[in-house]
């Protein structure tokens, strides 16, 4: 490290630093041996820190130090008062001002400290994460065995819902058996009543036919017979209606008695489900 980069680095060692404690003005000369050796002053005035490449004879103190050493005291991993104890640093006048200027400043302490601080949340953070490997996998293999017992506890009961609507379906079926055969029966009861209806009016036109000779009688016969069949296709016609409105109704009242059965099959199901 050359003297201009050593003079750099102490200057922006002590450009934020704080001269709490230092009381008007004082300064230390800096003698700096071999790497970077070279002299330099450190001045703190109003609180505030002046570094300068040049030596200062009204000073409170000059210290003698290697660069190796005052790079230590600044970063925080020296005591100045311990680097003078072991003589690692040599002071000359007011030995306290020395170490009052050069503990103000120790550089690298907040970052090592936040380094410090990064490393810990990161072995924490890995001892917790190692911590909850066992409890994740011991809730896993809990999920899914209660998944499993669920399902199993849930396919017998689905199983008997679909048998229990498959027969409700079938009785549905039967039931609306009898009510269609009953309908037809009575739709060709109407058939049958209508068709003898209208042979009756017919046998009755051919009767006027044969005992009236007149034209205009014939054709009222004919016009009477034409009423007739047509009133016995409206008869045929509203039998047929009656027998399908019958068979609908009869099968929608199943199918509705089905589906609530089907309703009640399933709620019983999930009831048991949950108690389970």
């Amino acid at each position: 490290m050359t003297y201009e980069k050593l003079v750099e680095k102490i200057k922006k060692a002590y450009a934020k630093a704080e001269a709490t404690g230092i009381d008007g003005h004082k300064a230390i000369q800096l003698n700096v041996r071999g790497e970077g050796e070279g002299a330099l002053y450190i001045e703190v005035s109003d609180g505030k820190f002046n570094v300068q490449p040049y030596e200062y004879y009204d000073n409170d103190a000059v210290v003698t130090i290697s660069s190796k050493v005052l790079i230590d005291i600044l970063e925080g991993d020296v005591n100045p008062e311990d680097a003078f104890v072991e003589q690692k640093l040599h002071v000359i006048g007011d030995a306290y001002s020395a170490n009052l200027i050069l503990s103000l400043r120790k550089v690298n302490t907040a970052k090592k400290t936040y380094k410090k601080a990064v490393e810990e949340t990161k072995k924490a953070t890995k001892k917790a994460i190692e911590a909850a490997k066992p409890v994740a996998e011991k809730a896993v293999k809990e999920t899914k065995k209660a998944t499993k017992k669920a399902i199993e506890v849930a396919t017998p009961v689905a199983e008997k819902a679909v048998e229990e609507t498959k027969k409700a379906a079938k009785k549905a079926a039967e039931s609306a058996k009898p009510a269609a055969k009953k309908a037809m029966d009575e739709t060709k009861k109407s058939v049958k009543k209508a068709a003898a209806t209208a042979s009756k009016a017919i046998k009755a036109a051919a009767q006027s036919v044969k005992e009236d000779q007149e034209a205009s009688k014939v054709e009222k016969a004919e016009a009477k017979a034409d009423k007739a069949a047509q009133k016995a296709e409206k008869a045929t016609a509203k039998a047929k209606k009656a027998t399908e409105k019958a068979a609908q109704a009869a099968f929608d009242a199943e199918v509705a008695k089905a589906e609530d059965n089907l309703k009640k099959a399933a709620k019983k199901a999930a009831d048991k489900s949950e108690e389970k």
